[in-house]
């Protein structure tokens, strides 16, 4: 029952949600020392689906508690009604560490951005994400926070930032569900300007 719950909610948010969401699927196989990744993404406001994306990676464990990644990411978003492509090659440093109630994670990615009538952009994003060891609660969810920023490498701009709240929910036959809620502030002409977005992951 729960994992037909949990597909009804994501095909639902997917099709007919109007609210500022974003829906993800992402499939990981191991393959040795290495995870391959498979993320599509749907994002939604109040104009419609705005943005999607594909992305395929790699990330090869070097340490027990390090891991760098390759990806690339095909992404679309519309303006003015018309869907524009960026491609995006990305690699980024991992470093996790394991305590008895809390752990936590560092991330650092690099993006170069290949716009369609723009010039190419280069920019760092670094994530740093808390997350409970084990499950609590009677539902088993998994609570984390994490905090991203984004920094534009020729100036070094902090212009970005995104905070994010939410919970994995236990594993389902179909896969592992994760929610959460995602603040963005981003920096426009000297002024903040904040943004929501509800998130639906499925990862299998």
């Amino acid at each position: 029952m729960t994992h037909k719950i949990i597909l009804y909610l994501f095909f639902a948010s997917a099709l007919f949600g109007q609210f500022n969401h974003q829906d993800k699927l992402v499939i990981k196989r191991k393959l040795g020392q290495s995870t391959i990744t498979f993320d599509f993404d749907g994002r939604t406001n109040e104009t419609g689906v705005f943005h999607k994306h594909l992305d395929i990676g790699i990330h090869y464990s070097f340490k027990p508690t390090w891991a760098v990644g390759f990806k690339y990411r095909a992404q679309y978003r519309t303006k003015e009604n018309v869907w524009h492509l960026e491609k995006r090659p990305q690699v980024e440093l991992i470093k996790s560490l394991e305590r008895s109630h809390v752990n936590w994670q560092l991330r650092t990615r690099m993006d170069y951005r290949i716009r369609e009538g723009k010039n190419d952009e280069m920019r760092n994003r670094s994530r740093f994400q808390l997350k409970a060891s084990n499950p609590i609660s009677r539902f088993k969810v998994t609570p984390f926070i994490n905090n991203e920023f984004f920094f534009a490498p020729k100036t070094w701009n902090y212009y970005i930032n995104w905070t994010a709240i939410g919970f994995d929910l236990p594993k389902t036959k179909i896969g592992k569900p994760t929610i959460f809620y995602k603040y963005v502030q981003s920096l426009n002409e000297g002024k903040w300007t904040p943004t929501y977005t509800f998130v639906f992951k499925l990862t299998i």
